[in-house]
């Protein structure tokens, strides 16, 4: 299998890693979080799928954060209702892909209500992630994810784990990382490269200079404005 990463662009990785290697900052681990919270990090995924801005003020902005909370989304008596409530806060956030869409043709929108209703049947946000926090390996972790929640893929359910602090041996490749591996020449394939392409940068990049792919991936996402200017 042919490699994505040259040893140069591996070294060019490496010095632009090891400038910000200080400055990561890694979130709390999932048994800190509150239930809200918790579905917030559910909810965001869905919404930053194509523009992560909207997921990102959903996930800090505690206004919003208000209006789909959990008690406010059980005051509504079917999922249709929730839907549509749904929909409605994803246009007014601009959500991409919900924004200018009617609310029975918006897939996040029924994603959402799809997870929120997995999430209250597994008992809560936290007893559902008690139990991804059973399995025994990282990648378990990663296919029940994909398994129960609605739109989780390779980035989604890793980015997920990891905010939660339930991965440490994989990275969420969004467009930003994309980026910075474009940056230093990497030529990007087919979407099926993104397992090989993943352990490449953490045997590559990572271990070498002693951290986890986890840690490489919120370093390259974090700086991704100041690494694009010098890299």
């Amino acid at each position: 299998m042919t490699a994505f990463l040259s040893s140069s662009q591996a070294t060019q990785l490496q010095r632009i890693a090891r400038r910000y290697k200080k400055q990561v900052k890694l979130g709390k681990p999932w048994n800190k979080w509150t239930d809200d919270e918790l579905w917030r990090q559910v909810l965001g995924q869905i919404v930053a799928i194509g523009r992560a801005e909207p997921g990102e003020r959903l996930q800090h902005d505690p206004k919003i954060g208000r209006k789909v909370s959990i008690k406010k989304l059980k005051s509504f008596h079917s999922d249709t209702l929730r839907q549509k409530y749904v929909h409605e806060q994803f246009a007014k956030l601009g959500v991409r892909f919900s924004l200018g869409s009617d609310w029975k043709r918006d897939w996040k929108a029924e994603a959402s209500v799809r997870n929120f209703k997995a999430l209250t049947e597994a008992g809560g946000p936290r007893n559902f992630f008690r139990a991804i926090a059973s399995c025994r390996t990282e990648e378990a972790r990663i296919q029940a994810l994909q398994k129960v929640l609605k739109r989780y893929g390779n980035k989604g359910a890793r980015d997920t784990l990891i905010a939660l602090r339930l991965a440490e041996n994989c990275m969420a490749l969004d467009a930003r990382i994309f980026g910075v591996l474009r940056k230093v020449g990497v030529k990007l394939g087919p979407t099926d490269i993104y397992r090989q392409l993943e352990r490449e940068l953490i045997e590559k990049v990572a271990t070498p200079l002693r951290i986890s792919g986890a840690r490489l991936d919120r370093l390259l996402f974090q700086n991704y404005d100041r690494i694009s200017k010098h890299a």
